[in-house]
């Protein structure tokens, strides 16, 4: 974890580290007093993870029209486990 005035100082290095390695580049984690506050990473890897976002909820919709309940949250939170690992899957499948 960095402390505020810290990142000010690398922000240029942690920019050219996510360049370099995109969305496998590690977040950095911005903190005060030894309390996690923001995390920084790559815009690829937010794109991945906001669309990850939009494929649950679009996969929570699709479940609720063909059954016509919603799902309570434990049942939510599986389904975003099961998309979380096949988007990982897939990732690793394109590595090869």
């Amino acid at each position: 974890m960095l402390a505020t005035r810290e990142i000010r100082a690398q922000l240029p290095a942690l920019l050219e580290r996510f360049r370099q390695a995109g969305p496998d580049a590690e977040p950095v984690v911005i903190g005060a007093r030894r309390r996690p506050e923001a995390v920084v990473l790559s815009y690829e890897r937010y794109l991945q993870l906001a669309g990850g976002r939009e494929r649950v909820a679009a996969a929570l919709d699709h479940q609720a029209r063909e059954t016509g309940e919603r799902l309570d949250p434990d049942e939510a939170l599986e389904l975003a486990n099961r998309e979380l690992h096949a988007m990982r899957g897939k990732r690793r499948g394109k590595r090869r």
